[in-house]
């Protein structure tokens, strides 16, 4: 792959800052802003805990601290209106955007996700963020297309849904299409397959990788 199309990065200062061109001294308030917010922690380990016995044992947070952390920081960054989401499992991912959200005071998370593993999809996010929050029940390959159309313009995508070569390409090109100039398309899992690579390479745009998150800049 092309170095001019392809960088992997090591930590997420320099992941948001190559996404975002963030000011040093910003992203350090905002990083210290996520990783310090105690109660946002204990609401998350709250429902873990009061959650039953089979979701708490089948949980598997996905995304952890430091991808939860670097989704915080970019939409406080970006101030986002309208953030979609396809996946959402116990809720971990789409809880840090929301906290975000609430923190900037503005904007909201639309989301698709099929009941996971017999729960209700987003079961740990805290109730202090859900009027946030929007869920949308089926399959993204199903209710993504209508769900962009209905919203128009959003300003970060985030990919965590079927990692599927085909799935995958084709939430990222779908997207694109509705994410405005300067958005943001993010993937998590992007290890799955050759998928998020690929979709830059086609686009001619550089694409960054912290661990296995992938985001790209809507220039």
């Amino acid at each position: 792959m092309d170095k001019e199309i392809w960088k992997v990065v090591s930590n997420l200062q320099d992941f948001a800052k190559n996404l975002t061109d963030v000011d040093v001294n910003e992203l350090e308030q905002y990083t210290t802003e996520i990783i310090s917010n105690q109660e946002f922690y204990n609401q998350l380990e709250g429902n873990r805990s009061h959650f039953d016995d089979r979701a708490v044992s089948s949980w598997v947070p996905g995304i952890g601290k430091m991808l939860g952390a670097v989704l915080y920081v970019l939409c406080r960054v970006l101030k986002p209106d309208t953030v979609a989401e396809t996946g959402v499992a116990s809720g971990v991912s789409s809880s840090y955007i929301l906290c975000a959200l609430e923190k900037n005071k503005h904007g909201e998370l639309c989301s698709i996700d099929l009941p996971w593993r017999g729960n209700q999809s987003g079961w740990i996010i805290p109730d202090y963020l859900r009027h946030r929050w929007q869920l949308v029940v089926g399959r993204s390959s199903e209710r993504l297309l209508s769900l962009l159309e209905r919203l128009g313009t959003i300003d970060i995508f985030l990919h965590d849904s079927e990692h599927s070569y085909q799935n995958m390409l084709w939430e990222y090109q779908t997207a694109w299409v509705f994410l405005r100039s300067g958005g943001l398309l993010l993937s998590h899992n992007t290890d799955m397959s050759d998928a998020f690579p690929h979709f830059c390479q086609s686009l001619g745009v550089r694409g960054f990788v912290l661990s296995d998150m992938g985001g790209v800049i809507k220039a």
